[in-house]
């Protein structure tokens, strides 16, 4: 119903948020080897203080859309946190140049989807669609060889 459309703008800020959090489940795992679980509990605490306190500060003021905001921001800074100090304690030399070109691409493109104004769903649909492809089709060429993949290789080499 069209009552809830206003607030479809909040969606995309609380699915980067969450990607941010999944983000930070990944890098977490460092001080769960070296047994110093208790870095967990000082990012969360973090992480919490600062969401709250941006609550707290700007939702009066600005509403909720402050809260996926915050959200935004606490997930983002305890991931980037949890990044350095697991450098520190437990170095993982990760791919950043290819995360970069990722998260780039991803952006690149969803601002493309946002920017080109296309009335006509189908239309629209289909162009978003196209470069969804866009983003898979890079995927499978960088780091997915489909020829590896045993189920699909029976497939391919008739």
């Amino acid at each position: 119903n069209s009552d809830y459309w206003p607030g479809l703008k909040v969606v995309p800020i609380v699915m980067i948020a969450e990607i941010f959090m999944g983000v930070y489940f990944n890098l977490s795992f460092w001080y769960k080897l070296i047994d110093q679980t208790r870095w967990g509990a000082y990012f969360s605490l973090i992480g919490c203080v600062l969401i709250v306190m941006l609550n707290v500060v700007f939702v009066p003021k600005y509403g909720y859309m402050v809260c996926a905001y915050a959200g935004l921001i606490g997930y983002a800074g305890i991931t980037v946190l949890s990044y350095f100090v697991g450098q520190k304690k437990y170095p993982i030399s990760y791919d950043l140049k290819s995360i970069g070109i990722y998260i780039l691409l991803a952006a690149g493109l969803y601002a493309i989807a946002e920017f080109v104004v296309l009335e006509n769903m189908v239309i629209r649909l289909s162009f978003r669609t196209l470069l969804l492809l866009i983003f898979v089709i890079y995927i499978i060429k960088k780091d997915l060889p489909l020829k590896r993949i045993p189920i699909l290789n029976r497939f391919t080499n008739r």
